[in-house]
């Protein structure tokens, strides 16, 4: 059984993605889809016109336990407004809808990693994960 069964993804169709944070958003609809084909129910949510996030950048920068914060607070001298789910798309992950705050976000920095750990390579590796493979090295 999956250990988080619903999962958010916040993007931009008005925004292109920040090199840093790489993102290719119509893949990462793609492997939503084959989330949803293994039971994990999904949403993806247009920021595009949303013009304050605070609800939703909220809940992804302070949610997480600390050592699976996302790098959102760590984005300096920008406005949240500009760019949670706009330049810097968000995966949100819960153990069920209706979950008050996300188990882990994405993208993250992580220690282990030594670098950001980018929401496609994540949902790959759950994917795999999910289907019995043994994890990659880079997964947790």
């Amino acid at each position: 059984m999956a250990r988080l069964n619903y999962i958010e993804f916040y993007y931009s169709s008005k925004h292109k993605p920040d090199d840093k944070y790489k993102c290719d958003n119509a893949n990462v609809m793609n492997l939503l889809k084959s989330l949803e084909a293994k039971g994990v129910e999904t949403a993806a949510i247009d920021m595009g016109d949303i013009a304050d996030p605070f609800r939703q950048y909220h809940k992804a920068s302070s949610g997480p336990a600390s050592e699976y914060r996302p790098i959102f607070g760590e984005v300096r001298g920008s406005d949240y407004k500009d760019y949670f789910g706009k330049t810097i798309p968000a995966l949100c992950c819960y153990a069920k809808k209706g979950d008050r705050a996300p188990l882990e976000v994405f993208p993250r920095s992580d220690k282990k990693l030594g670098r950001v750990y980018l929401i496609e390579e994540w949902i790959e590796n759950y994917i795999g994960e999910l289907e019995g493979r043994a994890e990659a090295e880079e997964a947790r």
